[in-house]
């Protein structure tokens, strides 16, 4: 285990996050204990009992995919940054006095200006709203897993969310009283033996009178291609682990900051997968990817 990696969850038996009388993993996979472990920057692997190997997350594994819209959105944060920094009072001239020093200290290239120390602090906008967006969406998470599990008997009351969390809670109410589903766990760990990845998935539901599953991930940003691949890979690994049929794969977007486009009074979206054995295999691509992408590419 790489020293930077943190026990950051554990999963004692998947039974305490399944409703009673519903899916079991088959005996061969039954109680065994799963860790997981996440780095300073989200790297993160699995733990399984009984296995000498690490089991890769599924979510490193689809983040090497490439996401439309993400420079654009890096662009955006950092001229926000910048336009915050600029409306302090004073700051040009902070910055003129930062850059001067600097260029008094260098003993050659001293082309420090107020610009370049505007762009330096402007750099961590990306970032400090990628922050930001993650606190979030970790704190929503526990909500909506709070909710689930009260609903299948394991949970607690949520309590007195704050302000910012009521169209999460109000959107993932909205869309349980939509749709004919019956949650059967929540933040169930799962793992592909044959595949060695690992992963949480935030809902597992089934509609009403059908003995098929529905593996659910909720999503309080965007939504990418990459989801799909993320989705697909859990169903799979419920369906191998339990040998009960996952016939649909969702994610559920119940967004931080309501897209333009969406209407005023829509509170989620669902996003259903429209192939998991295809959608599987493009993740297995990018699994081998990153394994290759890890090796040298040149003799020397």
């Amino acid at each position: 285990m790489a020293k930077e990696m943190e026990l950051s969850a554990i999963q004692h038996n998947e039974n305490d996050r399944i409703k009673a009388g519903t899916i079991e993993f088959i005996d061969e996979y039954r109680g065994r204990r799963v860790n997981q472990y996440t780095g300073a920057r989200g790297g993160r692997h699995y733990e399984v009992e009984g296995y000498q190997f690490d089991f890769a997350s599924v979510t490193s594994i689809t983040g090497i995919v490439n996401k439309f819209g993400i420079p654009d959105y890096y662009k955006r944060k950092g001229i926000e940054k910048a336009i915050s920094v600029m409306a302090q009072p004073g700051t040009q001239e902070r910055l003129e006095l930062s850059a001067k020093l600097k260029n008094d200290r260098a003993r050659k290239h001293k082309n420090h200006t107020w610009q370049t120390e505007l762009y330096e602090e402007a750099k961590s906008g990306p970032q400090d709203a990628m922050d930001i967006a993650a606190n979030f969406g970790n704190d929503s998470h526990e909500l909506i897993e709070r909710l689930a599990l009260r609903d299948i008997g394991k949970g607690q009351d949520i309590g007195h969310p704050a302000e910012q969390y009521i169209p999460i809670i109000e959107g993932f109410q909205a869309w349980f009283r939509d749709n004919d589903l019956q949650i059967l766990a929540s933040e169930l760990m799962v793992y592909h033996p044959a595949y060695k990845y690992a992963g949480t998935i935030d809902l597992v539901c089934q509609h009403e009178g059908s003995a098929e599953l529905v593996v659910i991930d909720v999503k309080t940003g965007g939504v990418f291609d990459e989801a799909a691949m993320q989705v697909s890979a859990y169903a799979t690994a419920l369906e191998y682990l339990t040998n009960d049929p996952v016939s649909e794969a969702w994610v559920l977007q119940l967004p931080r900051e309501r897209p333009d486009k969406w209407d005023a009074d829509k509170l989620y979206e669902v996003h259903k997968v429209k192939s998991i054995p295809a959608y599987h295999d493009a993740f297995i691509g990018a699994m081998q990817l990153q394994e290759r992408l890890k090796e040298e590419a040149w003799i020397t």
